[in-house]
């Protein structure tokens, strides 16, 4: 009787387990055929969208729809994402977002604000993205919007110089340049803006007599916004801008109109050179175009060496893929930027020759002459890599001439000529090849190098981790360069991610650039007795210990005393590879802290 309950039982579970789950069958089906029709629709969108277009456009869009996500992936695949001074702007945002707040842990030591100011459109997308999401999600967006915008408003300034869209798909690699590695955001950011300031004035040159004014409104914002995001780039804009408007066959009036539109941005440039900027840290004149000049002077006759102009261009020159492109130690950005202008080169050969042996251009022509503006754009890109200065320390502008690498890469893709349009057939479909290949090539390379960087960040996140977020944490990096990235110095300030990876209203990090001229931030005095991550060794340290709350150390030499007096009372809170963390211990009696010598940063 016992067993033939068992085997009842045993033939219900075999029978209810072989029973069909009809539920979770309809929830599968309803989702498969939702992703379907999901599905079909998009597709739908797109072939609708890609209908009105012309055959150029087509390529184009198809090409950006490919890569677009290749390139976007490299910026999830790490948490921390590589650059140098990156960490520093993340922890400005952080003090901005948080001024006002009587919780603000910033307020003792920095005083600072948004302002008209060049820099100001990187702090302001990231402090008003930051209202709603994590500082690093809202810088991974705003990257991610800059790289789509990079193809984007290069191929809007081919279009409206009546050229072929194709080589635009080159600036996808150009978008993981040495200024982003190096942390130079606001300089990066500004590169698609430039292009679309461009695109912007050759457009409203051509616009229609009903559409003047408002696309005199467009061209003045665009020149704005890029005033709001880098200084050189907008000086550079506007002088690139003036030779669109007065380098055309128009009328004289129209060529005055057009280069009228540029007057807002530069009445902002004297407001905030006269008003605006804050250089009350060192109470010393504002620079003059004199003053400049001298220096710049001063210090590209240093960079000579002793040497001759001619010699110098020449080493720049054979320079620029590096500079250009600047990321990794096994050096395959370098390649990478030979092989993409090898690419521009052959498109300005075929474009040549197109332009000679085949009929009918497509995409339209542009209705005004662009070409001398273009050949004045690209030597003026030219120009400012090879005569400015490496560094300016006096305007604190570092890696100064390399930073126009890019530039030239850029406005070299421009000066493929209309020719390249007229692709026919199968030969149009053949024309992108070569700058697909190498995007998705290269986009390969950027997410095998960054999931490097993350496994070569990995015990410093660990150690992250393990630190509780609202304190104030100090960086005392010894071993500062990085086995993946090839940037001078490139882990010098990542425990200043601290403030987006344990954010909280009490988390702080010093803010070693407050008191630049371009920095929206000024130093109390009580700012000043801050370490500094460039100078780990900085006696300040010593006395900051009370007032901070975790240390960051990294690979400090054998026997090195990291808190002097305060030795007895710190206590090590996590530790994994070459990183420590150390806090003080709970109760300790801290010493009165006694005056230490001021020291500039050792960068």
């Amino acid at each position: 009787m016992k067993d033939g309950r068992s085997r009842g039982r045993t033939s219900f579970s075999k029978a209810h387990r072989q029973r069909p789950n009809i539920r979770g069958v309809g929830v599968y089906t309803a989702f498969l055929l939702g992703f379907t029709e999901l599905k079909t629709r998009l597709w739908r969108w797109l072939v609708k969208g890609l209908e009105g277009l012309d055959p150029d456009a087509k390529v184009f869009w198809v090409c950006f729809l490919v890569l677009a996500p290749l390139y976007w992936a490299p910026l999830f695949v790490t948490k921390i994402l590589p650059g140098l001074d990156l960490p520093l702007h993340l922890a400005l945002a952080d003090m901005l977002g948080k001024r006002g707040s009587p919780a603000s842990p910033y307020a003792a030591f920095y005083d600072g604000s948004l302002r008209v100011a060049p820099y100001a459109a990187h702090y302001i997308m990231l402090v008003g993205l930051g209202k709603v999401m994590n500082l690093l999600a809202a810088h991974k967006l705003i990257v991610a919007l800059y790289i789509a915008a990079m193809p984007l408003c290069t191929a809007s300034l081919l279009v409206a110089c009546g050229r072929s869209r194709v080589p635009a798909l080159l600036a996808f690699p150009l978008a993981y340049n040495l200024t982003l590695h190096y942390g130079f955001i606001s300089f990066a950011l500004s590169l698609p803006v430039l292009m679309l300031l461009l695109a912007q004035m050759v457009r409203h040159l051509q616009s229609q007599p009903g559409q003047v004014w408002r696309s005199w409104l467009w061209t003045a914002a665009a020149a704005v916004f890029l005033f709001l995001c880098h200084l050189q780039n907008f000086l550079y804009g506007v002088g690139a801008a003036l030779g669109f408007a007065l380098l055309t066959s128009l009328p004289w009036r129209r060529r005055w109109l057009g280069a009228s539109t540029l007057l807002p941005a530069l009445a902002t440039l004297a407001y905030w050179q006269f008003f605006g900027s804050v250089s009350a840290a060192a109470g010393s004149a504002k620079p003059t175009l004199a003053y400049a000049w001298a220096l710049i002077k001063h210090h590209r006759l240093r960079d000579l060496n002793h040497g001759t102009f001619l010699h110098d261009f020449g080493l720049r020159l054979l320079a620029l893929p590096d500079h250009a492109m600047r990321a990794f130690a096994d050096l395959v950005d370098i390649r990478a930027c030979t092989a993409l202008l090898a690419v521009v080169a052959l498109y300005l050969v075929v474009g040549l020759l197109a332009g000679k042996f085949l009929p009918s251009p497509s995409p339209a022509r542009s209705r005004v002459r662009t070409w001398p503006a273009i050949l004045l754009a690209f030597a003026g890109a030219m120009a400012a890599y090879l005569l400015l200065p490496h560094h300016l320390g006096e305007l604190d502008l570092m890696t100064f001439h390399p930073r126009f690498a890019v530039l030239v890469a850029l406005m070299a893709i421009v000066l493929v000529p209309a020719g390249l349009g007229r692709a026919r057939g199968l030969l149009r479909l053949v024309v992108p090849a070569p700058a697909v290949i190498l995007c998705a090539l290269y986009g390969y390379q950027l997410i095998t190098h960054y999931r490097l960087f993350a496994k070569e960040t990995a015990d410093f996140m660990e150690v992250m981790e393990k630190t509780p977020p609202g304190g104030k944490v100090a960086s005392l990096n010894f071993t500062r360069a990085s086995q993946v990235m090839r940037i001078e110095s490139a882990l010098v300030a990542v425990p200043a991610f601290y403030v987006a990876l344990r954010s909280a209203p009490t988390s702080m990090a010093p803010l070693s650039y407050c008191g630049m001229r371009h920095m929206p931030c000024t130093k109390k005095p009580a700012g000043e007795g801050l370490p500094d991550p460039w100078s780990p060794g900085d006696p300040r340290l010593v006395n900051s210990v009370p007032t901070l709350d975790y240390f960051f150390v990294r690979s400090p030499p054998p026997g090195f005393d990291l808190f002097g007096r305060y030795r007895n009372s710190m206590e090590v809170l996590a530790r994994s590879g070459t990183w420590t963390v150390y806090r003080k211990k709970p109760g300790a009696v801290m010493p009165a802290p006694t005056p230490a010598p001021p020291v500039k940063p050792a960068r």
